[in-house]
């Protein structure tokens, strides 16, 4: 297998970035689909407590612990040391600087790939893991040189939550020499309490060595404490011939010999077939990048009582587990427009096992000893628009009939309320969703206690959802056999009301009607929901107002903002504490799963597929920057619209997945053009 592939990739970078501040500012993410990853930056300073060697979940996808923090390595050729590794220390040094020797780095086929060049030496290494397995592998090849070049390797660990720093006075591994490497056990702690390092033709030796006071930046910008440490137990060393590749695997269990080129081959065989899968040529590179990016939240969640193991969506990378709502939304894009239909019915499957008085968990937490939040209004009615929306891509009959229950129960809950103050107001048929001091729709933040943007009262997109899902349940029913005038009675009802949401002195819809505080008429995105529907709620003239409205006081490239800039509440910037971040998050701050409302609407209203694309554009600019190869959870709401909190998130890709998938199902339905989507790559 060449070490270097000739042809360019959509994520593919030169000096001018490998070896500046840039290479510290774009980061890199293999996941396991277990709920396990590896991440860091592409110049190797570890930025946040979330950049590690290995993560992996002991209660999949939950419970997600340090391993192995970092591999710094030094290599030996023509007797002169070459450091490849790079950090940065609370001094605000860097030391030492092995960006400057890279030569490049790319992605390919989600493999990221590392090229050095030491004096006349090439070195590459690319990093995966093995799906289905907390293992990472670091494929290492000597690509040409006129000698021998000799690696030593340092296993910088520790066992701890995901979440929190080192300290020195952390229990130390017992270490032990196994075949091809050493193993290292934490005494005391639950499983998996052991990594195991290995690599072919390795001398390991025993270092016993903290490494105190790395800066972690982002952090400290962040609000949080930015000074980490970590331990090495040992190093290693290899040395390769020129041509030669080798392989070193960090596990949870013993790995018996691995031939390091059909490793790698697996893991590019593995790619090709998700690609290939969901029907996207290879000459689209950005789409083919989306598909691998969305198979980075496919997880497999473990059984536990009451529930069967199932899939499930990490909501993003790197400290997000798997929630309820983001799951619903999510599916559409990352499962259905890839043709992965049997896990979306397998998610679904799962999720409806845990629905609880109508109502879909919030998020599954991280800890079993914490008690799971059924305070999430819209999840329940995306479940079953989302268990719609499967059942016409598959038509399994079978499995929507066993899941039909779960849907009814919902809508039945619905009609008849539920907890916090959620479901069906007899007086309209609208839904009304109010709980003092919890946060019931989307618009979720809380800072101390208090909520942000409470929207009590009958937020717009709750009956927009309310409505999208009765006509769900009535296309199933009918399907299955089932009674269905119970759906159409209560959908029609709650379409004559829908009337009530409708702002003639703004020409929109209020945000809020019928709260404490009366209607609320905030410029928000989430009226766009309802124009989303088409005829089904509002008419063309209102469609196209809102459209005109959003495009002029909400539109940005990366997306929507959350509230209008001459809002007073509005701020425009997020970063900062938790309280400044929180108190943005809602208020002003873009979010790029908005888009696909935004798309919806605006081609429902003009026809053009072409103008979507444009659209589309800056999202493909975006796979090349902060998390490389896929869509940031949110952005500043003014410019520049600078990226922000997760660097990896499910909505986010899923968003840009499914607006493609829709306007390409409606150009074939109605051609009005050259297919213009995504021709910038």
């Amino acid at each position: 297998m060449p070490a270097a592939p000739e042809r360019l990739g959509l994520v593919d970078f030169g000096r001018a970035v490998c070896n500046t501040d840039e290479a510290f500012a774009r980061e890199w993410l293999v996941t396991n689909g277990l709920g396990g990853y590896a991440s860091g930056t592409i110049g190797g300073v570890r930025t946040r407590r979330y950049h590690a060697g290995l993560v992996v979940a002991t209660r999949g996808p939950s419970e997600r612990t340090l391993l192995l923090g970092d591999i710094p390595v030094t290599a030996t050729y023509r007797h002169q040391q070459f450091p490849l590794g790079s950090s940065r220390w609370s001094s605000g040094t860097v030391d030492p600087q092995g960006h400057l020797s890279l030569q490049r780095f790319h992605i390919e086929d989600g493999i990221p790939i590392w090229r050095w060049a030491i004096r006349d030496a090439l070195l590459e290494r690319r990093i995966f893991m093995i799906h289905g397995e907390n293992t990472v592998c670091h494929h290492w090849s000597l690509v040409q040189s006129a000698s021998p070049v000799a690696l030593k390797m340092a296993f910088l660990v520790d066992r701890r939550s995901q979440h929190a720093l080192g300290r020195a006075e952390s229990p130390m591994p017992a270490l032990k020499q196994v075949d091809r490497g050493v193993s290292l056990t934490w005494a005391g702690t639950p499983a998996p309490n052991a990594l195991f390092v290995q690599c072919a033709k390795s001398v390991s030796t025993p270092s016993h060595v903290w490494w105190k006071n790395f800066e972690l930046r982002l952090d400290r910008e962040r609000g949080y404490q930015g000074t980490d440490c970590l331990f090495e137990a040992a190093t290693m060393e290899v040395v390769l011939a020129p041509g030669e590749s080798t392989i070193l695997t960090a596990s949870t269990i013993l790995k018996g010999p691995l031939d390091a080129n059909a490793s790698l081959r697996d893991q590019h065989s593995r790619a090709g077939a998700l690609v290939a899968s969901a029907g996207i040529e290879a000459s689209r590179p950005a789409l083919a990048q989306l598909v691998l990016a969305a198979d980075q939240f496919v997880v497999v969640r473990d059984a536990a009582a009451g529930s069967t193991a199932g899939t499930s969506l990490i909501a993003g990378y790197p400290w997000f587990g798997d929630w309820g709502r983001d799951s619903m939304i999510a599916l559409p894009g990352l499962l259905l427009s890839t043709r992965r239909f049997d896990e979306a019915k397998s998610l679904l499957t799962l999720w409806g096992s845990w629905v609880k008085d109508g109502l879909v968990p919030n998020r599954f937490p991280d800890s079993p000893t914490d008690e799971i939040e059924f305070n999430s209004a819209d999840a329940p009615l995306l479940m079953i628009i989302a268990a719609g929306r499967t059942f016409e891509a598959t038509q399994d009959r079978e499995w929507v009939t066993a899941l039909y229950g779960v849907l009814e129960g919902i809508v039945n809950a619905y009609l008849a309320g539920t907890r916090h103050g959620i479901g069906v107001d007899p007086a309209d048929g609208l839904i009304r969703a109010s709980a003092d001091g919890l946060q019931l729709t989307w618009m979720d933040a809380r800072i101390n206690g208090t909520v942000v943007t409470p929207r009590r009262g009958k937020p717009v997109e709750l009956s927009a959802f309310w409505v999208e899902a009765l006509a769900q349940m009535e296309l199933i029913g009918a399907a299955i056999g089932r009674p269905i005038a119970a759906w159409t009675k209560a959908r029609d009802r709650a379409r004559t009301s829908f009337g009530k949401f409708w702002n003639e002195r703004k020409a929109c819809c209020f945000d809020v009607i019928d709260g404490p505080a009366g209607n609320d008429g905030s410029i928000r995105p989430n009226q766009l929901f309802a124009s989303a529907l088409g005829d089904a709620l509002l008419p063309i003239g209102q469609r196209r107002v809102i459209c005109e409205l959003a495009m002029a006081s909400l539109w940005t490239p990366q997306g929507l903002r959350t509230l209008a800039p001459d809002d007073p509440a509005y701020r425009g910037q997020f970063g900062g504490s938790p309280e400044t971040r929180d108190g943005a998050y809602h208020q002003g701050t873009v979010w790029p799963w908005l888009f696909l409302p935004l798309a919806k609407t605006h081609y429902g209203v003009y026809g053009n597929s072409r103008t979507i694309s444009d659209f589309l554009f800056p999202f493909s600019n975006h796979l090349r920057e902060a998390g490389l190869g896929s869509v940031s959870e949110v952005f500043s709401g003014d410019a520049p619209h600078e990226p922000g909190g997760c660097f990896a998130q499910a909505w986010s890709v899923a968003a840009v997945m499914e607006t493609l998938a829709w306007i390409s199902a409606r150009e074939r339905e109605h051609p009005t053009g050259p297919d213009a989507i995504m021709t910038h790559g």
